[in-house]
Order: structure tokens, then C-alpha cells, then sequence
């Protein structure tokens, strides 16, 4: 088609996020049309439980997506495609009439950690690790399934199938059970290079592969009528190609436009991740990064820390004020304070949450070390940004020695808006630093797979870059002196992080 031919033609990318449900319509330059979303509720609880009702993720999906089409369709264009995202490890034990058993777990549900970390430590966990690319945790559904059948035997023996919450979604739409290879990726129970169910992670939880959803590739397309959601419109414009599309971090990859590994991204939200893209499956033992496939020769390798905007969320909220009052006004201020200081010898070990990558212990806490009568809340705020950070470092250094140093590191998050966190992260991975304008990079980069799903051109996305930050080789090499103290501490104050020191090859 012309690029007049697309003038009402629009891809909308759906997404099935944590918190939020969300449908966006785009043009074909990756500008938005319309968009939706819909908070989805989590109930957890202090054993570590975090789950959500399928039924009413389902109704928030279907209902975003179904308001997206109404705008779009009135307004005069026609819906080439959809692209389809959802977050990753969940997991519902299905009947076998197509009933939930038992709530949808989320990847933050803690319950199973006993069970991965026994995994972890026998040779079988290194093996479905190497195998499948999935960071063994209790966020994985291979333990999942494992602590499921322990705790709940009679429903385990109930259970049909487990499914992801966007494999319930699209068997409601189509009837079918099918999962995309980059959600069935991060489950544990698929091996990355063979594209099918891993018998021996299988084995260890207990299932067959009866019990697991079709493979099929992200470029997979089922047609989905919308009449009875929208009302009577004629076929042509009811009649919808959706493509199954993939997870909510490699579509995000997809997005950014780093695919090639040219460039490396690094989000900070509530926790942080560090993604490349790369032309095979990796695996990375030290810090257990993930690597997921979007096709048999695209792959996203990265590591998943829960070190982001929690910690310093925390520490404005919990230590440097009452109850968190003003945090619109104050926070930022004190963010742009800490930057015209330096924390000399004060040092954040940054892990209120505990940790994922690089360290994997979920018992590890925050502690601030070097502490002075002079120190000020500012003070406060550049130790812990910068231990955020040098965290980051240490993941992203040990993906570099094996994958190579990019050109550019891609930030995003409120964050890098601070001028000088942009600068001080430059000359700490010693890489320029681009800010792009801020995207929903799971539905956009959904929608560009299903674009070419159908046949059309690539999408004609501009990555604009509002900042460029070029480092300074003189900073980084004080600040790399700095890391390497920052990581003496980690060893000293948790000694469960000593094995993790080194940074052996991608295999």
C-alpha cells in the first residue's frame, strides 16, 4: 500500500500488563490513534501470595480492546491487524471443562520460592535453565507447578492444563488452546532452541504435555469477530486478523528498535530490567539472565532486578518524610539536590525488595554503609540512586563481557529525566545514553509484529532521540573504582552473593 492508502487504516496493539490492561490504535509511523486501559486488581498477601481473578482480567481486556474498536471504526478507519502482549509467568490450573481451579499466580507471587531455590541448587535446575532460558525463581511457572502440586494435591490432580492469563484470554476469544513461543519461553518448560515442551523440566514438575497449550509463532493469526462487542457493522470491517504476538518484554524490545544488539535498553519503573536483543539462545549462570525468543533467530537476552524506582520510592516515603507528603512536589526537588553533591564514601546496598539479577536472594536487604554526621537527605537520595544504578552496572557488565558493548544504552523511566542521572550513567557503562520520547513499548510493539504478520511493510517508527549523553572516560574510570567497592560491600554485608562475583561466557 501507499502511505495515502494507509491514511485510515490503523494496527492497535493490546496489552495485558501487571497492573493495567491496555489497547492502543496506531497509525503506521507509530503515532497513536486512540487508547484504553483498565487497572487490573492483584490480591496478595504476606505469605507471598499475588494473584488476580482470570474472569476479571478477561473483562478488562475485552473491554479496552472492544472501546478501542468503537472509536476507531467510528471515526472512519479500518483495523488491519492486532498485536497481542501480556506479562509473563502466570500461571491457572485449568478443569477439564475450561474452568480455573484455582486463582491466576502473577509473576510477583513469592509462595514457591522454597521450591526454586531447591531446584536451583540441583543439577537438574542448571540444566532446565541452560535449556530454556528462564531464570529459575519462584516467579517461573516450572516451580509454580511444582509448589502447586505440593500444596494443593487433589486440585493438582483435577488439573487439566496450566495456562497462562493470555492463553485463558485467547481460548475465550477463540476457542483454542495456544501459546506463542515467547510467552511458553518464560514458563521454564520450553527449550529455546528445539521450539517445543523441555521433557525434563516437564518431568520435574510433574506435568505431560497434554497439560501445556499448542506452540505456535508469534506471527501466529486467528480472525476474531467483534459484532456482538461492538454492534452491527458490516463483515468486512467486523471480521479482525489478531496475531498471538508475545511478551510484554521482548515486544518492548521490539519497540525500541534494539533488536539487532546494536543497542541496549535499560526501563526503570517500579523495578528495573536490562534487555538486548541477540542472534541466539544465551544462557548466563552467574546472574541467570533470560533469554527469549521472538523468532528462531531473534532472541532477547537481559535480567529482570526488582532494584528500580521501589527503592527510592521507599526511602522518600519511609525514611526521608513522615508518610510520604509531598512526593509530587518534593521528590524531584530532591532528586535534582542530589545532583549537585557527590556521596564521597556513603554507599546504598540497594535491595529493600530483596533481588533478582545479578544476586538472586530474596532475602537480601537494604543497608546503607559509610554513614557521616554531615550526611543529608540529599546525600540519601545520590546513595541510593547511584546504588540503583551501580546494581544495574553489575548486570549489564557481565551481559557486555559476553555479548559485546553496544553502541548506544536506550533509558527509560521518570528518573533519566534528571539531566545529571543521564550523564552520571554515560560515564558508568562508559556508553553514549539516549533518551527516547516515552512509548507504551508492549502494545506498540505488538502492533508492529502483527503488521508484518499480514503482509505489510514494516511500521515507519522514529525512535527520537531527546537527549544524547556522551560519556566522559576520566568519570568512568572513578566511578568503575567505585563499583568495584560498591560490590565489595554487596560480598561483605550479603556473603550469599560471593558465588556471583565472576563473569563466565554465554554458552
Amino acid at each position: 500500500m501507499s502511505q495515502n492508502e494507509y491514511g485510515k487504516h490503523c494496527i492497535v496493539g493490546l496489552d495485558i500488563g501487571t497492573t493495567t490492561a491496555k489497547a492502543i490504535a496506531y497509525h503506521q509511523d507509530g503515532t497513536e490513534i486512540t487508547s484504553y486501559s483498565a487497572r487490573v486488581r492483584t490480591n496478595s498477601d504476606d505469605d507471598g501470595t499475588a494473584v488476580q481473578d482470570p474472569e476479571e482480567v478477561y473483562a478488562s481486556v475485552t473491554g479496552v480492546f472492544t472501546a478501542v474498536c468503537r472509536d476507531v471504526i467510528g471515526a472512519g478507519f479500518t483495523i488491519d491487524a492486532v498485536g497481542f502482549s501480556a506479562a509473563m509467568h502466570s500461571l491457572i490450573p485449568m478443569d477439564d471443562e475450561n474452568t480455573p481451579l484455582f486463582p491466576a499466580m502473577l509473576w510477583l507471587d513469592a509462595r514457591p520460592s522454597q521450591e526454586a531455590t531447591s531446584l536451583w541448587n540441583s543439577p537438574v535446575g542448571k540444566d532446565i535453565y541452560r535449556h530454556t532460558g528462564t531464570p529459575i525463581h519462584a516467579m517461573a511457572p516450572v516451580a509454580k507447578i511444582a509448589w502447586f502440586r505440593q500444596a494443593y494435591p487433589q486440585l493438582f490432580k483435577r488439573t487439566a492444563r496450566f495456562v497462562s492469563i493470555k492463553e485463558y484470554v485467547w481460548h475465550r476469544w477463540f476457542g483454542v488452546w495456544e501459546v506463542d513461543h515467547a510467552i511458553a519461553s518464560a514458563t521454564g518448560l520450553f527449550d529455546a532452541t528445539a521450539f517445543d515442551w523441555y521433557a525434563p523440566a516437564l518431568t520435574y514438575a510433574g506435568i505431560t504435555p497434554k497439560q501445556l497449550s499448542t506452540l505456535v509463532p508469534t506471527d501466529h493469526i486467528r480472525t476474531l469477530d467483534i459484532s456482538p462487542w461492538i454492534g452491527d457493522v458490516t463483515k468486512s470491517v467486523s471480521q479482525i486478523p489478531v496475531c498471538i504476538g508475545g511478551s510484554d518484554g521482548v515486544l518492548a524490545t521490539v519497540a525500541a528498535g534494539a533488536m539487532n544488539g546494536e543497542k541496549m535498553v535499560l526501563t526503570m519503573g517500579t523495578s528495573l530490567a536490562i534487555r538486548t536483543g541477540y542472534r541466539h539462545h544465551s544462557s548466563h549462570e552467574s546472574i541467570r539472565a533470560f533469554s527469549y525468543p521472538l523468532a528462531e533467530d531473534q532472541y532477547v537476552v537481559g535480567a529482570p532486578s526488582n532494584s528500580g524506582g521501589v527503592v527510592l520510592d521507599w526511602l522518600y516515603r519511609n525514611v526521608l518524610t513522615e508518610a510520604g507528603e509531598q512526593f509530587a512536589e518534593r521528590f524531584p526537588l530532591l532528586v535534582e539536590e542530589a545532583g549537585n553533591l557527590t556521596a564521597d564514601d556513603l554507599f546504598c546496598i540497594p535491595y529493600v525488595s530483596g533481588e533478582r539479577a545479578p544476586i538472586w536472594d530474596e532475602s537480601a536487604s537494604l543497608s546503607f554503609i559509610g554513614l557521616k554526621r554531615y550526611h543529608s537527605q540529599a546525600h540519601f537520595m545520590r546513595a541510593g540512586i547511584e546504588g540503583v544504578l551501580f546494581n544495574a552496572y553489575w548486570i549489564a557488565q557481565q551481559l557486555m563481557t559476553s555479548l559485546g558493548t553496544p553502541k548506544r544504552l536506550i533509558v527509560s523511566g521518570k528518573l533519566f529525566q534528571q539531566a545529571w542521572v543521564r550523564q552520571w550513567t554515560a560515564d558508568l557503562f562508559n556508553v553514549e545514553i539516549e533518551a527516547q520520547a516515552e512509548i507504551d513499548g508492549a502494545t506498540l510493539g505488538a502492533a508492529m509484529v502483527a503488521n508484518e504478520a499480514i503482509g505489510n511493510r514494516p511500521m515507519e517508527i522514529h525512535h527520537e532521540a531527546l537527549d544524547v549523553t556522551t560519556p566522559s572516560a576520566d568519570a568512568h574510570e572513578r566511578l568503575v573504582q567505585k563499583f568495584e567497592r560498591f560490590r565489595q560491600l554487596c560480598t561483605a554485608v550479603l556473603p550469599e552473593t560471593s558465588a556471583n562475583s565472576a563473569a563466565p561466557q554465554l554458552r
